[in-house]
């Protein structure tokens, strides 16, 4: 398989990660639907989750449509940036005063000590910084 259809995969999975992701940690009894919430912070998660649904939509559809070789570059670099903006205020959240990861220590499951939501906060900007890297590399490559 040629790395430019590897890195558009990689990528691919990055976005629908982020966007369904999103969706599925948050739309749930454990924080939008959940009665300890103030109506409030349910609707900036609501709200925040409709952003990620919408931010994945225009990503993949950027990482499909046709066009030209200088816009299908800026189309990748867009498409690439969405998982790594949506994860990176992961950490600087977690770095606030007061700010928890997790409503109770260990609700989470972890991995290496470390709860499983930064894991993947990690983990899917990487795959989106390596399917970028890898459909630029391959669409460059001489043919």
């Amino acid at each position: 398989m040629a790395r430019a259809t590897v890195g558009r995969l990689l990528l691919t999975a990055a976005v629908l990660g982020s966007g369904i992701g999103h969706a599925v940690a948050d739309l749930n009894r454990t924080h939008v639907f959940n009665p300890r919430w103030m109506p409030h912070a349910r609707f900036h998660t609501a709200s925040a989750v409709g952003t990620e649904l919408g931010w994945s939509a225009v990503s993949l559809w950027l990482l499909r449509r046709p066009g030209s070789r200088d816009a299908h570059e800026l189309a990748l670099k867009v498409a690439a940036l969405y998982p790594i903006l949506s994860y990176a205020p992961f950490f600087i959240a977690e770095a606030l005063p007061g700010s928890e990861a997790e409503d109770e220590p260990g609700e989470l499951p972890r991995v290496a000590g470390v709860p499983v939501n930064l894991v993947i906060a990690g983990v899917v900007p990487g795959l989106s910084m390596l399917g970028y890297l890898l459909a630029r590399a391959g669409d460059r490559a001489p043919r």
